[in-house]
Formats: C-alpha cells, structure tokens, sequence
C-alpha cells in the first residue's frame, strides 16, 4: 500500500464512503434517532459541505430535535444548492409552520403552486387555520381524505378546524374517527376532550368520567409501577420546582404565570423550565432569567424528556398545559417527580393518576364539587394573578359616548361562541334594544364564518346590522380593540381568562354567568379576585339585569372605565406576591408529605433483571430503572453480548430465586411456542423476590391486525433501529432478519393487552396492568408477597 506524502491530506469516512454514511444516517432519521442521525449528517456536510442532500436532510432532524434557527441555515443552503428542488422549498414551509410563522408559511406553499404533496397539503392547513382561514383549510382536508380516508392525522386536524368554528358535533366525529384509526394518539385524545370543554351537549358528570377514561389511557402502565425516586427526602432544603408548558411567552399562561412565579423565593425554590414549543419573545426571556436551566424539548420524546427531569431530580414537576395544545401529559404518566401537579393552563382534570394533585381555588372547584383524579389544593387567595403588559394603550371613554349607544362586545376564540352563549348574548341584546355587539375572533377573518354568525343571531331575534366583527391582529391592535367595547360579555360553557384580565386593564367592565363546570367557574374566580363580585351573575337573568343595569348608566361606565386600573392595582389580581408566599407554602407542604411516605431510600440500589438484553447499546432500560436506584443485571442467550447470566428465557436456573427486586423484557414472549410461554413466566415470576414486578413489552397483535384488515399490511407502521416494521413483521417476525437466516427471530404467538392481562394472571401474577401504546403492549405484573 502507497503511503501519502506528509503534506497529502487526510480522507475521512465520510470522503470514502458517503453513500453508506447517508443511508446510516437515514436510517437512524426515520428510526426517530436524531442525535446519532445528526451526527452523521454533520460528518458528511464537513467533507461535502454544498450537497444539497446532506444540507436539507440536516435541516429536517434539526428542525425535529427543535434548533430552529440552525435547521432553517440548512435548509436555505439546501434551496440555494438546489434551487430547482420543491420538496427543499416544501421544508422550508414546514419550518415556518411550526414556528408559528404561519403567514409566511402560507405565502410560500402558494409560491409553490399546485401539485404538493400530502405532507405539505397538511401543513398548509395547519397554518391557513392558525390564520382563521378554515374554509380553506378544511377544504384542503377533505382533498386529502378523498385520497386516504383512513388518514388519521388529517381527522384529527379537521377536528381542529372544525372546534374552531364552533362545530362542535362534527369535531367530535372527526376525533373519534382519528381515534378509530389511530387508538394511542394522545394529543387526539387531549384535543377531543378540550373540545368537549366547549360543548354545551355534555353534562358535568359525563364530562368529568370521560376525562378519567382517556386520562387512563394516557396513564398507561406506568402508575402501576412503583413510585421510586431518589430525591433527597430532607424538608428543610431548597426544593427543585420543574415546569413543563409550550407556552412560556407572550400567551395567557406566560402572562398569568409570571406574576407570581417572579415572586418566588428564591432561598426555597430552584426553577426548572422544560418549553416543550420554542418561543423568544420578551416574556420568555424573563421567565428565562428567572430559572437555573431551561431546556427546549420540543423535540424530545415522552421518554427522554422523562429521564432528564429524573436527572435534574426535580422535586416538584407543574404542568402548566392540561390537555390544550402542545402538553407533554405522557411525561406526566411515567412519573419522573416525586410531587406531580396540573396547574392554570386547563380548568379540568387530567383525568390521570400519574398526576397527584391540582392546584385551584374554592370558586372553580367547590368542596362538594367533582374535582376529578387529582386532590385540590384550594388557594385562598384565587388561582389567578395577572401583570399587565407594558405597551398597552391607556384606557378611553366609553365608546357610547360617540356612538350613542352601548356596544357589548367579546375578544375571545368563536370557538367559545357556543349555542348557550349566543343565547345568552342574544337575551342581552333585546333587553337592551338599541345596543350592538363586537365579537372579535380570529376565524372571523372569513366572510363565511361571520355571515353565519350573524345569521345564528338573526334566528335569535337580533338583527344582523347589530353584530359587529373583528378577525386576527398583532397583540397591540388587540389592545386597541377594547377601546370599541363598553361592556364586555364572557362566554359559557368555557369561560375567558386572559381577555378577560386584559378587557378589566383597559377599563372595560366584564360581566360571567357561574355555572357547574371548573370552565365555567374560571370568569367568577378572577372577578372575586379583582374585586369585582358584583359582575358575577348565578343565574341568566342575573346576567341580563346586570348587562341592563350598566348599559343604562353612562356616568358609572365612565367613571369605572377611569378608575379601573387604580381598582386593580388595590386588588388580589395584581399582587403576584401574595399567591407566591401561598404556593411555596402549599407546595413544600406537598414535597414533605411525599418525603414522610415515601421513607429513606434504600442503601443497596435495587436489581432489576433485564432479558434478553442484547449488545448494550441496544439494551437500554426504561427511564423508570433511575439508575441510581437500579443496578441492571444482564440475561441472554447470546455470549457475544457479555451478559452477567447466559441462559434462555424458559430455564434460567442459574438466576437464584427471589434474588431481583425487578424484571423487564423487550420483546421475548413472542419468539416463544405458546406451550413454553408458562415456562418463561413461571421462570420470571421464580427469580422475582415477593412483591416484586416485571415490566414486560411486546407486539401488540391488535394494532397488527387493524392493519390487516385494512389490507395494509406491507405499508411501515412505524421505523424501528433495524428499519421501518409493517404488519407482517409484527405477526410473523422482522423479515431481513428472518430472511438472512436468524430464525430464532421468528414469532411464534401473539397478544393483544386483554389475552397478554389473562395470561399473566393464569401465571400466577397480580396487579396485572397491560395496555397498548402505540403499536406495542405494555404490561406490569406483581409477584404476590404471600
């Protein structure tokens, strides 16, 4: 072999072998590895630093790990290499749409033209809907599910648009048909049931046990584990206080989070902020400033952002999200916190267990009330605190002096525009004949969807010429708008909370009908918080008097509107720190009763034998198995991979009995014949010490034959390390594998959750908890202690 001259320069991988490192690289992209498929990508841009591949393929999984700025360099590298390239431009579309930039989104898929393909027809209807442009949206929908009706993900947007305009029923059957096709989608699941929030068609009762239903299904099998974490259990010290939220900036959850959240002490309390949707305006970056670590997880998933909260060893972990846009519940449910609480960002329970207790007040979840799976925490002093905004306008007269008449008005979701609230609003406007109604709403930017509302009012005895309407604006515009508004009207079902903050700001009177939901109590708690009870009504005609009452008092508007913010500033509403002082008490008084119950950690880390471990890197644990509580013990029957015991599955004697305190397996059971299935589990459940788990997955053979039945059974499922897995491979085995000659990859029997649940019982087992997530099943099973 030649060897180079001294000054020759040195050939790298990547200049030797490009084509096998992008595959690599691929592979892992599609198998949701974006780090080691980063990596690559980056490896072959240093040798090949214009090929427009390489660039846009970087671009993507940096836009998926959530560096947006950096994906978005990448991508116009791509598109300025290849400018030709539409599927470049398509990217870079996609980008724009999930920074939020959606009228930029929308004018470059018109740029584009026609002929986009289904991906990019999504997304464009994504942001056409963030515009208020629904029609247009929803008509890209039903093109898209003309091609594929079993599109679930399609469904489930229509179901989006569709609550946006307030068509409640039909969004509803759009979620559950996403749900039919797609059963472990839980962000249709959290849509589905925010909608419902909305809904007048749903009593309490069946609102609150509906959310326990799907609440559980979220859940999953993890609070069937035990609850282990290694948090010092000292009361005395400074605790670490997580928050989780995509809305850590100018929205109403930054707005009313910030107020008391800057006011808290510092001595007690370390902040961890987990923003799981990027945002960098000025709101963010004083929350920010207020943390030790902020974390983007935008593209993290449930399980990896799961172990970085355990290694934060976060005390208290807050959900700000509920199930509105963007939550990370399934975090939740594997329960990386010691202390575990739903707060501010969503009136109604979870609906899981994983989440121990809600913050919230007296108002919105009385004694007698159902408060749900959590345990309420009451504040006594209000659940909300709000900090107005800088920039806005100083408040003006009321809008009748010019006009002549009292205009009622509403800045709020149509959404929220319900059939009772129309009704409502509709009493209002004939109490008071000469008066108007302003509803500004961002789906109103259609001609079609204002139309419509002025007819719903028409069929209500209000003439149309009397609705006024506003669509989309920028934050000051919005501002502004209150200067139309003489007396503000809240909704119901859902009541307002931000707007109604902002129209008390800018001097504007707010009047909310209390009813018998948490959202329907949101509007009475923050006007006994600003001290204004007396603009809450307990009955509609309470609320039409009232609305009569102001309307026919021009002096008071007036003298309310000027004294307003001076009101507020004496009230609970502005007085952050107050709520502060009685969180930090609440939550150190939550965080000791965890440390009394759940006693001193144990001085040996607890053995958890993992089967079938494989090589090491493929073999990694879940993040329930914290490794400084666990110490992992390797069995397989492969010697290459240097496990601590070599043995089978079915005999594995040369584990002692009742000597791990924990067992998983990953895709064992299935590889057996069903006759040597009782072995393996008579031999898991012999090694397990009394009261001890095993923690097992495998195929779920439902999701495989849904796929059948469908006649879809040669298309990906999804990509797994080794490639992308269809139906058959679920069923009869990995085929490459099979095909290369390891027939010991072939599967030999199958499980749905129910046949997986009645097997391990027969077994001999307890506590048997088994579901399906995604396209595999789960399951926890106890050793009995007897």
């Amino acid at each position: 072999m030649a060897i180079p001259p001294p000054d020759a320069p040195k050939t790298t991988r990547a200049m030797r072998m490009p084509e096998q490192l992008f595959a690599q690289a691929l592979d892992h992209h599609t198998s949701g590895e974006f780090t080691a498929a980063a990596a690559l990508y980056a490896e072959l841009l240093q040798a090949h630093p214009g090929n427009p591949d390489v660039l846009h393929n970087l671009g993507l999984v940096l836009l998926q790990q959530g560096h947006l700025d950096e994906a978005l360099t990448r991508l116009d590298g791509a598109i300025a290499a290849a400018p030709a390239r539409k599927s470049f431009k398509a990217s870079r579309a996609a980008l724009l749409v999930s920074t939020g930039r959606y009228a930029e989104a929308v004018a470059s898929y018109a740029q584009l033209g026609g002929g986009l393909d289904p991906k990019s027809m999504h997304n464009q209807a994504v942001a056409l809907g963030h515009l208020g442009r629904s029609a247009e949206a929803l008509a890209l929908c039903e093109s898209l599910l003309a091609v594929d009706a079993a599109d679930a993900a399609t469904q489930a947007l229509k179901g989006n648009l569709l609550t946006d305009c307030g068509e409640f029923r039909a969004a509803e059957s759009a979620y559950r048909e996403a749900l039919r096709l797609r059963p472990d989608d839980f962000t249709t699941m959290s849509n589905l049931l925010l909608m419902l929030n909305y809904s007048d068609g749903l009593g309490s009762a069946a609102l609150m046990q509906l959310h326990r239903e799907l609440g559980a299904r979220i859940d999953g099998i993890w609070p069937a584990l035990p609850p282990l974490h290694a948090n010092a259990r000292r009361k005395d010290r400074r605790l670490r206080l997580g928050l989780v939220s995509p809305d850590l900036g100018e929205h109403p959850v930054g707005y009313l989070l910030a107020p008391w959240l800057s006011h808290l002490d510092g001595d007690d309390f370390e902040l961890v902020f987990y923003a799981t949707r990027r945002r960098t305006d000025a709101l963010t970056q004083r929350l920010r400033a207020l943390g030790t670590q902020w974390h983007e997880c935008q593209g993290m998933s449930d399980s990896d952002l799961a172990a970085q909260i355990r290694r934060d060893e976060v005390d208290v972990l807050i959900d700000l999200a509920g199930h509105t846009a963007g939550n990370r519940l399934g975090v939740f449910a594997r329960r990386p916190a010691p202390v575990q609480i739903s707060y501010l960002g969503y009136p109604t329970t979870t609906g899981m267990q994983a989440v121990s207790h809600r913050l919230t007040d007296i108002t919105i979840d009385p004694d007698e009330a159902d408060a749900g799976t959590e345990r309420a925490v009451h504040l006594a002093s209000g659940m909300f605190r709000y900090e107005p905004p800088v920039d806005a306008p100083e408040p003006t007269p009321p809008p009748a002096h010019a006009s002549g008449h009292v205009t009622f008005g509403c800045c709020c979701n149509l959404s929220k525009v319900t059939a009772n609230t129309r009704s409502l609003w509709a009493q209002v406007l004939r109490a008071v004949p000469d008066s108007r109604l302003l509803i500004k709403a961002a789906a109103l930017n259609e001609a079609t969807h204002a139309d419509r509302l002025r007819a719903q009012f028409a069929s209500l005895d209000v003439a149309p010429e009397r609705i006024d309407v506003m669509g989309w604006t920028d934050h000051g515009e919005h501002l502004a708008a209150y200067a139309r508004i003489d007396v503000m009207l809240d909704t119901v079902p859902f009541n307002l909370a931000g707007n109604t903050c902002e129209a008390l700001w800018m001097g504007v009177p707010v009047l909310s009908l209390q009813g018998e939901r948490p959202a329907s109590r949101m509007g009475a708690s923050l006007l006994k918080t600003a001290g204004r009870p007396e603009w809450v009504a307990a009955d509609e005609p309470a609320f039409v008097a009232k609305a009569a009452a102001l309307a026919a008092d021009l002096p008071r508007l007036t003298s309310l509107r000027a004294g307003q913010r001076a009101h507020l500033r004496q009230s609970r509403l502005l007085d952050g720190a107050s709520l502060a002082r009685e969180i930090g008490v609440e939550l150190k008084r939550l965080f000791a009763d965890w440390a009394a119950h759940a006693g001193a950690p144990a001085s040996d880390s607890a053995r958890v034998l993992h089967v079938g471990c494989g090589s090491p890197e493929a073999g990694k644990l879940p993040d329930c198995f914290d490794p400084r509580l666990w110490k992992e013990l390797r069995l397989d029957i492969d010697t290459l991979v240097q496990p601590d015991f070599v043995a089978s599955t079915t005999d594995m004697s040369v584990v002692t009995s009742s000597s791990v305190q924990a067992l998983y397996s990953s895709h064992n059971l299935e590889h057996l014949f069903v006759s040597d299935v009782p072995k393996a589990l008579a031999e898991f459940k012999r090694v397990l010490e009394p009261g001890g788990f095993a923690l097992i997955t495998l195929p779920d053979l439902r999701a495989a034959a849904e796929r059948v039945l469908r006649d879809e059974q040669e298309l990906p499922l999804y990509h797994s390390p080794a490639g992308p897995i269809n139906a058959l491979d679920m069923i009869y085995g990995y085929a490459p594998f099979v095909e290369g000659g390891n027939n010991f990859m072939l599967h030999k029997t199958g499980f749905t959750a129910a046949s997986l649940q009645r097997t391990l019982t027969r077994a001999g087992f307890e506590r048997v908890v088994a579901r399906s997530h995604g396209h595999a099943l789960w399951a926890v099973a106890y050793k009995p202690v007897a």
